[in-house]
């Protein structure tokens, strides 16, 4: 028993030991050279826009020019980034801040070879873009991986062109994901801290396969230079806007037509929902691809067979489709779990909501004390409206002028509607689906309003 005891403390060593050892660092160097020869060096030219030069007067020179006067040509102002080669046609992918506003891009491969490039395509709401070369033979190229598979702590390589360093690799691990730093629009990053600093913007971040799971952007850096917090813009989101604006010059994003909301733990409670992931849907536009599959009170769960956890999630991933694509969501309606299919559009006009008109009151209103509410006696359009709203339910931001149109999930049209909604509810909240204006005066479209009735 003895020896066994004896043993056994050097047995868990020996296991612990071998546990660590497989997260101890892979060898890199046989990645770094499969993927070098599809990494490349960018040089773009384009006019400085910034403030004009100035005569002594301080006006601008060239304003109230003379004859024999010299205006300096325009300033030329060079940016250096990196790229790979994606379609061993000749399309490589970079960022848009790279390119953007050029009018001379050079691309130059690792041998050495410099080839002009021209801009194929630009999405600034991603900030990424597409060049094209003409080698005139196939040019080696990187594929792209999965980024929904990454986890944090799995290793990563990035490979760019630090200060103007081409070929420069550097390691590291998946520090976060779906990171926001209201950097573009579409934020949604991988956070690495493997080294990423000026030029680097562009430049692949491989997993360990040798498959280009984000593209380099930006980075926190008080210091100037990398601090080990650098952010990539996801493949699942470059991949397909890679292809549109190689193929055609432009990225027609996709639209569902839903306004949505996070699940709150008092939403949550109310509707009988499983968990608060998921995106609440407030209002479905009409003839929009969600027009006749979804409903307000529909708990988004997943699209295109990606797991939804919140309204920003569901933005994300309905930018990854383009415009024409067929994709299967899943919601909890009353409790279900349901599928469907939505052919995704573009989409619509943007139409200025900024001049709204608050309705008149209509007459005989109807009050409900314990939520602070003034009810019309006229049903209105699409639900019943407020004429009053104090105490607890102007503490949830209910105004005069809103239109309740659901409560508890169950659609109402007249106040006895609203009054049998909440009988029974005791001192638990009632859960409001409002359209109309904010207290601020803004109109963020239908939303979830739960209400506590004050005693």
């Amino acid at each position: 028993m003895k020896v066994l005891a004896r043993a056994l403390p050097a047995l868990y060593l020996f296991a612990a030991s071998a546990a660590y050892a497989a997260d101890l660092p892979p060898p890199l160097a046989d990645l770094a050279a499969k993927v070098a020869p599809a990494v490349v060096s960018i040089a773009s030219m384009a006019p400085d826009t910034s403030t004009p030069p100035q005569n002594d007067d301080g006006g601008d020179v060239g304003a109230s020019n003379t004859a024999g006067t010299v205006v300096p040509p325009p300033k030329i102002v060079e940016s250096l980034g990196s790229g790979f080669v994606f379609d061993p046609s000749g399309y490589i992918l970079t960022n848009n801040h790279v390119v953007n506003g050029a009018n001379n891009v050079t691309v130059t491969f690792p041998d050495g070879t410099v080839y002009p490039a021209i801009i194929a395509g630009l999405d600034t709401d991603a900030d990424l873009a597409v060049l094209k070369v003409n080698a005139g033979h196939p040019l080696p190229y990187v594929p792209f991986g999965d980024s929904t598979k990454m986890r944090v702590g799995d290793w990563v390589l990035a490979v760019g062109n630090p200060f103007g360093m081409p070929g420069t690799n550097t390691a590291g691990i998946v520090s976060a994901l779906h990171r926001q730093i209201n950097d573009t629009k579409f934020d949604d990053f991988i956070q690495t801290d493997a080294a990423i600093n000026k030029g680097n913007s562009g430049g692949p971040l491989f997993n360990l396969q040798g498959q280009v799971v984000g593209v380099n952007s930006a980075i926190y850096a008080p210091s100037g230079t990398s601090d080990g917090i650098g952010f990539s813009i996801p493949s699942a989101m470059a991949e397909p806007v890679a292809e549109a604006l190689a193929h055609e010059g432009k990225m027609s994003r996709g639209w569902l037509g839903v306004a949505t909301e996070e699940v709150s733990p008092a939403i949550q409670a109310v509707l009988k929902l499983p968990s608060t992931k998921g995106a609440l849907v407030g209002a479905v536009s009409v003839a929009s691809p969600a027009s006749g599959v979804l409903q307000p009170g529909d708990v988004i769960t997943a699209l295109g067979g990606q797991p939804i956890a919140d309204p920003h999630a569901l933005f994300i991933r309905t930018a990854e489709f383009q415009a024409g694509q067929n994709v299967p969501v899943e919601f909890v309606r009353n409790g279900t779990l349901r599928q469907a299919q939505l052919l995704v559009s573009a989409p619509p006009p943007a139409q200025d909501d900024s001049i709204a008109q608050k309705p008149a009151s209509p007459p005989n209103p109807v009050t409900l004390p314990a939520y602070g509410l003034g009810l019309a006696g006229k049903p209105a359009v699409d639900g019943v409206s407020v004429t009053s709203a104090t105490g607890p339910a102007a503490k949830a931001g209910i105004v005069a002028g809103n239109v309740i149109q659901q409560v508890n999930g169950v659609a109402v049209a007249t106040a006895p509607d609203i009054r049998k909604q909440i009988e029974g509810l005791g001192d638990n909240p009632a859960v409001f689906l409002i359209s109309g204006t904010m207290p601020d005066g803004n109109n963020p479209g239908p939303r979830w309003v739960p209400v506590k009735p004050g005693k």
